[in-house]
């Protein structure tokens, strides 16, 4: 499956969006800028750098994620490059997870992504964990000693949209008992 490497790592901050970009992009050591605001007036940042963009915005209006209700931001890391022996999907997870244990310890913040566990024909299956810097971290600790804590994981799966959906006119999303009978129905309104 050819598909652009795409990580998104939801933040929790009550500071304006100026100052997380600034954290943010400072911490990936990433030169940003504000990009167009959209008609509502919300600004949203983004910077480029070592073939990766990544793009700040609020969890909010369009960008608005219910799975992430209660995280101010969200930052959207895509890369520019994709190739038919790299499988995205493989390094989506790990890295959506090191970019959240990264930025929960270093700005000292909730932080959280989801994680592809499974995908069937029906739906996909992801793991949402949320990640804090632990309080008892000291720089003098052994290197075992964890700095981000999992303080929560819960699992949600999410229905493929059904391509057909909303596609019918009133009047023709009736059950048939077997395919003749639909194909008998389509004849006759044919005929008048």
């Amino acid at each position: 499956m050819l598909a652009e490497l795409d990580v998104v790592v939801f933040i929790k901050s009550h500071d304006a969006i100026e100052r997380v970009a600034e954290r943010v992009f400072g911490l990936l050591r990433s030169q940003y800028q504000q990009s167009a605001e959209d008609e509502s007036g919300i600004a949203t940042y983004e910077a480029s750098g070592l073939g990766f963009h990544g793009l700040l915005f609020p969890n909010d209006g369009e960008m608005y994620d219910p799975e992430f209700e209660g995280f101010q931001y969200g930052l959207e890391i895509t890369s520019s490059f994709w190739c038919v022996e790299l499988d995205a999907v493989d390094l989506e997870g790990p890295l959506s997870e090191y970019f959240a244990r990264k930025l929960a310890f270093e700005m000292n913040v909730e932080t959280a992504t989801e994680l592809l566990l499974e995908t069937t024909e029906e739906s996909e299956i992801f793991e949402i964990r949320t990640y804090r810097r632990n309080p008892q971290y000291r720089l003098d600790q052994a290197p075992t000693t964890p700095k981000v804590f999992v303080v929560e994981s819960r699992q949600v799966e999410e229905p493929f949209e059904d391509e057909d959906e909303g596609e019918w006119e009133d009047g023709e999303d009736e059950d048939y008992e077997d395919d003749e009978e639909a194909v008998e129905e389509l004849e006759r309104e044919d005929r008048q």
